[in-house]
């Protein structure tokens, strides 16, 4: 018989070995990434930009510049997690300069996904009392491959999880009529800063154990639950008053609710088809992340039912809701939100997935109950088939997380050629350059400069500019004052919808050879391009002469700040989902008229859009005593992609908006590749206006003349 000493260390060594043994294969998938990526390129880094850009909001944090995008930057509601790039700041601070912030924030991913497994399998086995179910879990969990790729890629991923999964721990252990404890406490308010997301679970918990301490009128413990969301209402109140969304810029950029087109039946159109679409990807498609996907469902139901069983049995209602609904309710909060659920390898539902595991281990629990109290003798049957599995699984897993490796080598080594290129180049040869760019991260990671973000993701009031497409983008561009004008463009040179303000290439970054099955770059060469103004004559006024009138308003179609101040509105067609910027404005140009010498002026430019379902209204500034004359300047390609074919004459009716009578009518010619205008001529009061038409028509200004001696 073995001595107590000893037999405390078996004991120790059987109940820890396990999880030692999975910790160590979490570290070996780490490192093996990291020897992946060294053999297709030269520098570590990581597969998505938007990684760069917590690195940037950490060494603005470092700098003592809290939410900052650049050295005098401003308020930026860029973070989609406010506390991610917080943990990595100190390490800035330190002297994590550069480069190697990477491989800290590397270090932390890292280490932050490997207490998710371990939490995963405290969860398990505690909870369900099963040591070999918590093997499963954590298997099963190390086996999804988008989970280790978005947990390694310097992104939320890592952090979310392990909140999730920390407040499930915490949660079982909580006095069911006191406040939270302080740990449990940190992790909600964490949690609502780490996804938008996992604020509504945050949200959700707290609401719900307030309301039962409630109940019981436990006023103190209530109040003490309600401090979670304290840091959640500060951070949504600076956005809304600093940046005019409550969400991060990122909500504005990719939700539904900010898309040109959206409508409830759109909405309701794709809640119910992405959700069908996400199930079946999951647990029946071929190319599922999850192993065994079939088995993996019902697995999953037995564990949810084993779940419900232990809740009322151990009265933590609250904490098996977490277990069975946080999977799903955070699936379908990205479908509600952005229906980008598959998007970037499972980026934004992976934090889901640790929770989506831990059923499994409450089934095998679950069953080895029921050996031991129906077959005694077989009581290590479901032990054997729980570790069978493990084992099963484990195998099957190693050429899928091979192939994730060799995909995040290719996202690191496409990053390094191009927006870190372009970044360092910008740092060294460029200092003082005004970066106008869509990939936000690397670039401005590395340049450490003025910048401004085309596509809205760090940059407050853009994003709703740049979903509106290419006329948009010119028009804003068009009306930037000097002074605000970008010296520099970085990017894929097609992504801008007009080159009228481009001049020089100065650097090319055009990607290497492809090694993985698939890669995350938007197109094959990002430049920086110099910004040159003056290429295009205004298209401003009207073309047509009209003697004896002046113009007094205008509005710019395209033009997002003309369209507000004019409460313009237009009929420009349904919404289907992952339709692009592109079906909602665009460039037109005509050749101006020759110069004395016999050569071609600069072109005109005007920004537009297709009213597909022939209806617009507006409101003028005009003097309501005096006729008006309005000219519609309309015509442009006869042909645009994504938009409708406007292959014919057009009739047009234009209404006194308040009173609905026809005030004016006329007929708008097919396009010809050239600017056309079409005058109605207005009585006096008509200030209001409502256009109709019988077909879908361009339309890139409103003009309103009144009589110049007026």
């Amino acid at each position: 018989m073995l001595p107590p000493s000893s037999q405390r260390l078996l004991h120790s060594l059987q109940r820890w070995a396990p999880l030692a043994l999975l910790l160590l294969v979490g570290l070996a998938i780490a490192i093996a990434t990291v020897v992946t990526v060294y053999n297709h390129t030269a520098t570590m880094g990581f597969p998505l930009d938007d990684s760069y850009i917590y690195l940037t909001y950490a060494k603005q944090f470092g700098r003592a510049e809290p939410f900052s995008y650049f050295p005098g930057g401003g308020y930026s509601a860029g973070s989609t997690s406010v506390i991610w790039p917080m943990l990595m700041a100190p390490f800035w601070t330190l002297g994590a300069r550069g480069h190697a912030l990477v491989w800290v924030s590397y270090g932390l991913c890292t280490a932050l996904m490997l207490a998710t497994v371990a939490t995963v399998f405290a969860i398990v086995r505690r909870y369900a009392a099963s040591t070999s179910g918590a093997v499963l879990s954590c298997v099963a969990l190390l086996a999804i491959a988008p989970f280790s790729f978005t947990s390694l890629s310097g992104m939320e991923v890592a952090l979310a999880s392990w909140l999730l999964v920390t407040i499930i721990w915490l949660l079982g252990q909580q006095p069911s009529d006191e406040g939270p404890r302080w740990s449990l406490l940190a992790c909600l308010a964490a949690a609502a800063l780490s996804r938008p997301e996992a604020s509504l679970l945050t949200f959700g918990v707290v609401v719900i154990a307030a309301l039962q301490r409630l109940r019981r009128r436990r006023w103190r413990a209530a109040a003490w639950w309600a401090a979670a969301l304290v840091p959640l209402v500060l951070w949504l109140t600076a956005n809304k008053l600093l940046a005019g969304n409550l969400f991060p810029n990122t909500g504005v950029a990719k939700s539904h609710f900010y898309l040109p087109g959206f409508s409830w039946n759109y909405w309701f159109d794709v809640l119910h088809t992405g959700r069908i679409e996400m199930r079946r990807a999951l647990f029946e498609g071929a190319d599922s992340p999850l192993p065994w996907p079939s088995y993996f469902e019902i697995t999953w139901l037995v564990g949810a039912a084993a779940i419900a069983v232990w809740a009322y049995r151990e009265k933590r209602w609250l904490t098996g809701l977490v277990m069975i609904v946080t999977p799903i309710g955070f699936s379908l909060a990205i479908i509600a939100s952005s229906g980008l659920w598959n998007f970037q390898n499972y980026r934004y539902i992976a934090p889901a997935f640790a929770v989506l595991v831990v059923p499994l281990g409450f089934a095998v629990g679950a069953v080895e109950r029921c050996n031991a109290r129906f077959v005694p003798k077989a009581a290590w049957l479901a032990t054997v088939v729980a570790a069978t599995l493990s084992v099963v699984i484990a195998y099957q897993a190693v050429p899928r997380l091979k192939h994730s490796a060799r995909f995040f080598a290719q996202g690191v080594t496409d990053t390094n050629t191009q927006v870190v290129t372009i970044g360092e180049y910008i740092h060294e040869h460029l200092p003082d350059a005004k970066i106008m760019f869509h990939d936000a991260g690397a670039i401005a990671y590395y340049g450490d400069g003025s910048v401004f973000d085309m596509l809205g993701l760090v940059t407050n009031y853009q994003a709703g500019i740049a979903n509106n497409g290419a006329g948009a983008r010119f028009e804003f561009l068009e009306s930037l004052p000097e002074a605000q004008r970008p010296t520099h463009f970085a990017y894929y040179p097609g992504w801008l919808g007009t080159t009228d303000f481009y001049g020089a290439t100065v650097l090319s970054t055009p990607l290497m050879a492809q090694f993985a099955m698939a890669r995350l770059a938007g197109a094959v060469d990002m430049q920086i391009i110099e910004a040159r103004w003056g290429q295009h004559l205004s298209a401003e006024v009207p073309f047509t002469p009209h003697p004896g009138w002046r113009m007094v308003d205008r509005v710019d179609v395209a033009d997002m700040a003309s369209e507000r101040a004019h409460q313009w509105q237009g009929a420009l067609g349904a919404r289907r989902f992952g339709n692009p910027s592109a079906r909602w404005s665009f460039v037109a140009r005509q050749a101006s008229a020759p110069t004395a010498d016999g050569q071609l002026g600069l072109p005109y430019v005007d920004g537009g859009r297709t009213i597909r379902d022939g209806r617009e209204t507006f409101a003028l500034k005009v003097a309501s005593t005096s006729a008006t004359t309005l000219v519609l300047r309309s015509g442009g390609p006869l042909t645009q992609p994504y938009h409708v074919a406007a292959d014919r004459a057009v009739e047009i009716s234009v209404h006194d908006a308040t009173t609905g009578t026809v005030v004016a009518t006329g007929v708008v010619p097919p396009p010809d590749d050239t600017f056309m205008e079409t005058t109605f001529v207005l009585p006096a009061g008509v200030t209001h206006i409502t256009v109709t038409a019988n077909a879908p028509y361009r339309v890139f200004h409103w003009f309103a003349l009144q009589p110049a001696d007026k």
